[in-house]
């Protein structure tokens, strides 16, 4: 069982690397904002069919037409037509469209690999249409519940080595010790 135990620890350290270094990188960036970020903008008027009946309709005629995807967010009623946002990770439309003459404006919002990174710290659940922001949910939930096994094997592998315990007791209580003093004082703050 020891064995089997370290294997499968090992194994999950390894393929939750990658994915902890990232998540931990683009933490330090939400929190700090070490790095450069800005999005650039790009505007576009293209005409299409007028008298759409809602967003969902203009939004399936612009991902169709103009090779525009994500997920459609935002929606504003308007007088005019309406207006809303189509969102995927690093890339953000803001769409406005004039329902009688069928002219829409769309604002392109793209970022760097960073801000996609940071973007995904926002991303929640598996239920989103842009299937992309599905995948990324998926392999986060992944990863995390890795992350869980790994820390329960770890006490498990920790637990069966008796050279080390005492020192083990002591990494895990001082460990124990921040991060409850770091909690308390965050939500004191």
């Amino acid at each position: 069982m020891y064995r089997f135990i370290r294997n499968a620890h090992l194994l999950i350290g390894l393929l939750s690397a990658a994915f902890v270094f990232m998540y931990g990188a683009s933490s330090v960036q939400f929190a700090h904002r070490w790095f450069n970020v800005q999005a650039k903008a790009e505007e576009r008027t293209v005409t299409i069919g007028a008298g759409a009946a809602g967003a969902r309709a203009v939004a399936r005629e612009l991902m169709n037409a103009h090779g525009l995807d994500g997920e459609l967010v935002q929606i504003r009623e308007k007088p005019t037509g309406v207006a809303f946002r189509l969102n995927r990770v690093g890339t953000n439309y803001e769409v406005d469209y004039t329902a009688a003459t069928g002219v829409t404006k769309i604002r392109t919002m793209t970022t760097g690999v960073m801000a996609m990174l940071v973007r995904l710290h926002h991303v929640n659940g598996v239920w989103h249409e842009f299937a992309w922001i599905n995948v990324a949910a998926g392999i986060l939930a992944l990863v995390s519940l890795g992350l869980i096994l790994l820390g329960a094997s770890g006490i498990y592998l920790w637990f069966k080595l008796h050279k080390e315990r005492r020192i083990g007791t002591i990494l895990l209580a001082a460990n124990l010790i921040f991060s409850l003093t770091l909690m308390i004082l965050i939500r004191m703050a």
